[in-house]
């Protein structure tokens, strides 16, 4: 039996975990980034990726804010209780969450039935059964992640995407981009078997626990700021398939756009492993949690800036090689996304901040205003301005988050972390431009 006190249990164990998956889901991403535009075209891909996103918003949309709550939460609990409060809170989520998707089966119905050829019925199924699976898959992973257990959680994009993957080059040959659309609704089964399998040890977790006080208003705030965040970060390829009305366009925003989240949703996940260690340790008198995320977003700084710079200088040659000549338009779009990257760090560090303070109104002011800064830009730059407009709308977005959260949660960043951070992310841009 474990000695080692609860304040002083060390991230080595889950930062491994999301560091071994993170690399794991790379190489997956590495693939659907390069093998499935290849395969598909620019056209087609820029098809697939609606979809695509919207299912991404959808089951993000409707569940991010879960991972905290529980996160935050459970490990603060007795021992004894931390399973039947994992049930207890997944079960509120998933009621909660059932209401919701019920309103969006019903506003997706009355689309295709008043506007059939921009809302088509099958491709609008693929989305809310995929939605549905995602949903469920993310609620059962989360409750693991809450008590610790990292690795389902870390393991499930790598085995979701390699699954897409496979399903695209399957279903692509035999119905077309209906049937890459098909696809994500294959990947989404595969995301919904890995939750039940991860789920299971919570029917056997004892009795049931009352909802701890004030987690309601905690999850809602949760729930709130994560849909602004993906407004924000995935809007882009939504936005230019409406404002710009190009499918070209829709594919090189989906490609730039891809990218960049994938590095994004890397340094994310490392914060986002790391907060039930960090609340145990909090609530066990340990060292301060807040410093432990500093280092932790500093170290990462200096691994994205230079990384993000150095791709910039090569996008030009870069981006055809990886993924293929009908995507050399694709490279302006790439600047003010690898810019955006550059932000990850401080703004992952701000949102556990807020959580470890229990200031989630912080956090949803914050993406409220990157979710109104983003929408500003996409509509005066998307129409002109395509796939560019849309990341640069992106990056509009993030960097106006960072500023508003760095002034509601004084000291979680520190200010050398911040200048750099933004200075950084002004430089990467500004390359973008000038090569």
């Amino acid at each position: 039996m474990s000695t080692v006190p609860a304040g002083t249990e060390r991230l080595r164990a889950p930062v491994l975990a999301g560091v071994l998956g993170k690399v794991a889901e790379a190489v997956t991403l590495v693939l659907l980034a390069t093998v499935v535009p290849r395969l598909l075209g620019p056209y087609d891909y820029g098809l697939f990726s609606v979809v695509l996103t919207l299912v991404a918003i959808g089951s993000v949309a409707l569940t991010l804010g879960g991972a905290t709550l529980l996160g935050r939460y459970v490990p603060a609990a007795a021992p004894a209780d931390r399973g039947p409060l994992a049930r207890t809170m997944t079960l509120r989520l998933a009621r909660n969450r059932a209401a919701l998707f019920l309103a969006l089966v019903v506003v997706a119905g009355l689309l295709v039935l008043a506007d059939p050829a921009r809302f088509p019925p099958l491709p609008t199924a693929f989305v809310l059964v995929a939605l549905a699976l995602n949903v469920a898959a993310t609620l059962a992973l989360q409750a693991g992640l809450g008590l610790g257990r990292a690795t389902a959680w870390s393991a499930r994009y790598p085995v979701q995407n390699g699954v897409l993957i496979a399903a695209v080059f399957v279903l692509y040959a035999a119905a077309g981009v209906t049937g890459a659309m098909g696809a994500v609704v294959v990947a989404a089964v595969a995301a919904a078997v890995l939750g039940a399998v991860a789920a299971a040890p919570l029917r056997h977790a004892g009795p049931s626990v009352a909802f701890p006080e004030g987690a309601a208003r905690f999850g809602v705030l949760q729930a709130a700021s994560g849909a602004l965040g993906q407004v924000a970060q995935r809007g882009g390829v939504v936005a230019v398939a409406l404002l710009a009305g190009s499918g070209l366009e829709t594919g090189y925003a989906a490609l730039a756009v891809g990218v960049a989240l994938a590095a994004t949703y890397a340094v994310v996940q490392l914060f986002t492993v790391s907060l039930p260690v960090l609340t145990r340790r909090h609530a066990g008198g340990g060292a301060d949690p807040e410093a432990t995320l500093r280092r932790l977003a500093g170290v990462l700084l200096a691994v994205t800036l230079p990384a993000m710079a150095a791709a910039v200088l090569v996008l030009d040659v870069a981006v055809p090689v990886a993924f293929g000549a009908d995507y050399a338009a694709a490279t302006g779009a790439f600047g003010p996304a690898l810019a955006m990257v550059v932000l990850a760090p401080v703004n992952a560090l701000l949102v556990q901040a807020a959580a470890l303070r229990l200031r989630s109104e912080v956090l949803l002011r914050a993406t409220a205003t990157g979710a109104v800064v983003f929408a500003a830009v996409a509509v005066a730059a998307v129409p002109s301005w395509g796939a560019v407009g849309a990341t640069t709308a992106l990056l509009a977005g993030a960097a106006g988050t960072a500023l508003v959260a760095v002034l509601g949660l004084p000291g979680a960043a520190g200010a050398r972390l911040v200048a750099a951070s933004l200075g950084g992310s002004v430089a990467v841009a500004a390359l973008g431009v000038l090569t």
